[in-house]
């Protein structure tokens, strides 16, 4: 055995080194920002390919091979978005608060590895279940 301590720091051979890009606003941008998130329900801002939120069918939906370009959420219970390239911000189904922060996680997984997934909606216009590739 070593007599070491553990420390904050990963070690430099079990890091995983991932680069994310930062998404820089313009002065034209700043101003939509929301002015107090407390009164936000829905994502205020679009971005690349989602600037609205998607129209809701009148039953189930599947949407398949679909790319996840952005995702909101905030401090109040249920209300997790996810933006779909070519759909718009969908809700993530609000029926429990596990099932909204597992499809958060999935939604999460999707977004940062690029995967493209196929989804669910129901006629509540929510997304109730998530499938990643």
């Amino acid at each position: 055995m070593t007599d070491t301590s553990p420390t904050q720091v990963p070690h430099p051979s079990t890091a995983l080194a991932q680069s994310l890009s930062i998404q820089t606003l313009t002065a034209a941008q700043i101003p939509q920002l929301p002015g107090e998130a407390a009164k936000q329900t829905v994502p205020a801002y679009g971005v690349a390919g989602v600037s609205h939120q998607a129209a809701v069918a009148a039953g189930t939906v599947w949407q398949s091979q679909k790319a996840i370009v952005n995702q909101w959420t905030i401090n109040q219970d249920r209300n997790s978005w996810i933006g779909v390239a070519g759909i718009g911000w969908q809700k993530l189904s609000t029926a429990s608060d596990s099932g909204c922060v597992a499809l958060t996680m999935l939604a999460s997984n999707a977004l940062i590895s690029k995967a493209s997934v196929n989804y669910r909606t129901e006629s509540d216009g929510m997304v109730h279940e998530i499938y990643v590739f």
